[in-house]
C-alpha cells in the first residue's frame, strides 16, 4: 500500500467564561475551559477516471444535409462505441443554426457586397471510463471519423477518495486529542473532555489532463487519427474534524 502523504492544519479558540458570557453562550463548570479545535488530514491519490468530449461539426448550404450528416457521423460513432464495454457512452448537446457568410466584400468600404446563407449543426459524444487504453482506442477511432475532441481529462472517482477517508478521519482524530492533550498541559489543567465533533466530507479537487485537436471543417474524407495520450496526475483528498473539548480544572 502506498504511503500516504499527509500533512496536519490545526486552529485553536479559547473561551474563557467571560467570552461565553458576552456571546450568550452557557458558562462551562467553574474552573473549566472550553477549547475548540479544528484538524485537517489530506492524502494524494493517483487519478483513475478518464473523461472526453468530442464533437461532429460541419457547415453546408441545407439544413437538411447538416443534419443528415450530422445524424449518420454520430450513429456511426456510437454504434463503435458499442465494441467497448468499459468505456461509458452518452450523446451530448445537438445544434443547427444558420449565419450569413461572406462571399466578396467592397475592397474600398471594406464592407460586404453578397452573402450566402449557411447552415452549421454540432452533436458531441462523451466518453468516460477507468480503462485508459480502451478509453484512448475508443477516442481516436472516433476522431478518426471526424470528430473533434473538445476536451479530455484526467479525475479521481468518488469511491476511490471515500475509500481514504476512514483512514483520514482516524489520523484527523488522532491529532486532534494529541493537540488537546498538548493545549490541557500548557493551561495546567488536569485533563480533558471531547464534548463534540464533527466531521467534514472529503474534498477531492481535480487536476486536469487536457488534449485538444483541431481540424478544417471540408467536405474531404477523414483521415485515420492516432490515439490521443493522456498521463493520469494526482488528487488531493481531504477531511477535517471540528470539535469542542472541555478542559478541566
Amino acid at each position: 500500500m502506498r504511503k500516504l502523504l499527509l500533512t496536519a492544519l490545526a486552529t485553536i479558540t479559547l473561551v474563557t467564561p467571560v467570552m461565553a458570557e458576552d456571546n450568550g453562550l452557557a458558562l462551562p463548570p467553574a474552573g473549566h475551559t472550553i477549547l475548540n479545535l479544528s484538524v485537517t488530514e489530506q492524502t494524494k491519490l493517483a487519478q483513475d477516471t478518464l473523461t472526453a468530449s468530442l464533437r461532429y461539426e460541419l457547415d453546408g448550404t441545407s439544413a437538411n444535409d447538416v443534419q443528415d450528416k450530422i445524424n449518420k457521423a454520430v450513429a456511426e460513432a456510437v454504434a463503435e462505441a458499442k465494441n467497448y464495454t468499459d468505456v461509458k457512452t452518452t450523446t451530448g448537446s445537438y445544434y443547427v443554426y444558420v449565419y450569413d457568410q461572406q462571399d466578396t466584400v467592397d475592397p474600398r468600404t471594406g464592407q460586404p457586397m453578397s452573402t450566402t446563407k449557411k447552415w452549421r449543426g454540432s452533436q458531441s459524444i462523451d466518453l468516460e471510463s477507468k480503462n485508459a487504453s480502451k478509453f484512448l482506442e475508443l477516442a481516436g477511432k472516433i476522431q478518426s471519423k471526424g470528430f473533434i475532441m473538445n476536451g479530455m481529462n484526467y479525475s479521481l472517482s468518488e469511491d476511490k477518495a471515500k475509500s481514504v477517508q476512514d483512514t483520514l478521519m482516524q489520523k484527523a482524530l488522532t491529532s486532534l486529542s494529541a493537540k488537546a492533550k498538548v493545549a490541557a498541559a500548557a493551561l495546567g489543567k488536569s485533563g480533558f473532555d471531547i464534548v463534540d465533533v464533527n466531521i467534514n466530507g472529503a474534498d477531492q479537487p481535480i487536476y486536469p489532463v487536457y488534449a485538444k485537436a483541431m481540424m478544417a471543417m471540408d467536405s474531404a474524407a477523414p483521415r485515420e487519427v492516432a490515439a490521443p495520450t493522456a498521463e493520469a496526475g494526482e488528487s488531493t483528498v481531504s477531511l477535517t474534524v471540528n470539535a469542542r473539548v472541555l478542559l478541566k480544572p
